[in-house]
């Protein structure tokens, strides 16, 4: 029977938390804690002096990384552990009436809110799919990353050398980067020279390049409409960007190996599924761990946000409502591409 309600408002060097007895409707001051683990087992010690581990609920506010420890710490001294949504969490103090916002209100707050509110049980995963997810999730934010400087690469070019791209099939493939990364800008280029130029294109694209592009390149370089006033500035960004881009690719690489090598590691095959490839079905079965907890189909494909966001008031109600933007962000994308994949590749999905 949970008679204690603790609510841990998450920080990243401190944490507050504050107890709420239940059955006498009685709240503790709220306790400080920084996150080390001689504060973790003082606050051991405070969650003792509130009753036995089975009449203990605790909630954590899902903000981010700063929940992980204290949730894991806590779950492997067998305490009931959940996750609270925030914004639920910030509605329900609103609705309190509470127009401050501290760290010791929303304490408070929260060990009031796991009363009445819905909230997500925390568990110690499987090792293997634990570290499945941190890679794939990783690997999502590093191809985020390279996008956001292959945008500005671009833009710099258009600036410096818009006449570059009728050049090279890829302003971000290894080739241009490379080129970019020796010879930043055009006069660069034509201080370097044809014969610098060719080589450097000869190795970059495994011999496919040689001395017509370069050519072409040095030629385009020497008349170019580029803003030349800028070029001492415009040289080093093209120069640091192709750099981090060829850096990153690089660590992508890293990242994929060591998914694969665990995907081989999963009681799936890729044959198993109609479309995708190993990175695709890492990141999915990652985010799915074990399908068995979910209760039912559509929670299940709600985790996915892959359910439609229902429209009705009165006697009207839409015919064909939007998809929910709600759900597992890493994998929503990812479902509709393979899913668009499916329909024009696979008779079955196609029919």
């Amino acid at each position: 029977m949970i008679r204690y309600h603790i609510g841990i408002d998450v920080g990243k060097s401190k944490h507050h938390a504050c107890a709420h007895d239940t059955a006498e409707d009685r709240y503790t001051k709220v306790f400080p804690f920084t996150v080390d683990r001689q504060d973790f087992e003082r606050f051991l010690l405070f969650l003792r002096s509130q009753g036995p581990v089975n009449e203990i609920l605790v909630g954590v506010e899902a903000s981010g990384p700063y929940a992980l420890t204290i949730g894991n710490f806590l779950l492997e001294h067998g305490y009931t552990v959940v996750e609270i949504n925030p914004f639920q969490a910030s509605q329900f103090r609103k609705a309190q009436g509470k127009k401050a916002k501290t760290d010791r209100v929303d304490a408070r707050s929260l060990a009031a809110f796991l009363a009445v509110g819905s909230y997500k049980p925390l568990t110690i995963g499987d090792p293997l799919w634990e570290n499945l997810r941190e890679l794939t999730r990783f690997r999502v934010d590093l191809i985020q990353d390279r996008t956001c400087q292959v945008n500005r690469l671009q833009e710099t070019i258009a600036i410096a050398f818009p006449e570059l791209g009728a050049h090279l099939a890829s302003l971000d493939s290894p080739t241009s980067l490379t080129l970019l990364a020796e010879y930043p800008g055009p006069q660069a280029l034509v201080e370097a020279g044809t014969n610098a130029v060719c080589s450097c294109l000869f190795e970059a694209s495994h011999h496919r390049l040689g001395i017509t592009p370069a050519q072409a390149i040095i030629t385009a370089a020497g008349t170019t409409i580029g803003l030349l006033h800028r070029q001492r500035a415009l040289a080093l960004k093209l120069e640091v960007l192709a750099q981090g881009i060829l850096a990153v690719n690089m660590q992508i690489q890293r990242v994929e190996a060591a998914i694969e090598e665990m995907f081989r590691q999963l009681p799936y095959d890729k044959s198993d599924f109609p479309v995708g490839g190993v990175q695709s079905l890492a990141s999915i079965l990652a985010e799915i761990d074990d399908v068995n907890r979910f209760p039912t189909l559509k929670q299940f494909l709600s985790h996915f946000g892959w359910c439609p966001r229902t429209f009705q008031t009165g006697g009207f109600s839409q015919e064909h409502p939007r998809m929910s933007h709600a759900g597992n962000r890493y994998v929503r994308r990812m479902l509709w591409l393979l899913a668009i994949i499916a329909v024009n590749t696979v008779p079955a999905y196609r029919d």
